[in-house]
């Protein structure tokens, strides 16, 4: 079964919709979640509403890219960026919740599409050569980058 790249488009702002929505209005809770996670460097610190609004925003915007461009090059690159950002995301949940042993807004959300969908589309435009290997690597290694970056910034 494949899916088309425009279902692959479509598919990635809803899940990160419902994801969002998981994090902070149903259930919510994610910044006090994150910072018993990661404690932050300094009393005052922690992680920013600012922050939150400004990266979620970013991603909401980042996860549009592929409706606007097509099965482009450009299209398949950001699809894949940004569902390999999503789904080291679901990773980080997941680690969150090992770690702390207590459910984690977002790890649901996550789990149920942010995997399954960079999985499926991961396969599908790899085998289909859209997207290189080597691409694939790259954009996941960022993926995981940043969310080590986020941890390191935040205060461990």
């Amino acid at each position: 079964m494949t899916i088309s790249f425009s279902t692959l488009s479509i598919l990635l702002p809803a899940a990160i919709m419902f994801h969002v929505t998981e994090e902070f209005l149903f259930p919510g809770g994610f910044s006090e979640w994150y910072a018993k996670l990661v404690p932050p460097k300094t009393t005052t610190g922690g992680i920013k509403y600012g922050y939150l609004v400004w990266i979620n925003t970013f991603m909401m915007y980042a996860c549009i890219l592929p409706l606007f461009f097509g099965e482009t090059n450009h299209g398949i690159s950001i699809w894949f960026a940004v569902s390999a950002i999503a789904a080291m995301n679901a990773c980080f949940h997941i680690w969150g919740v090992l770690k702390l042993k207590k459910y984690s807004p977002g790890v649901i959300t996550g789990v149920l599409f942010y995997i399954p969908l960079f999985i499926i589309g991961g396969i599908q435009l790899i085998s289909s050569g859209d997207l290189s290997l080597t691409k694939a690597i790259v954009f996941t290694a960022v993926g995981v980058a940043y969310h080590i970056f986020s941890v390191f910034r935040q205060g461990k």
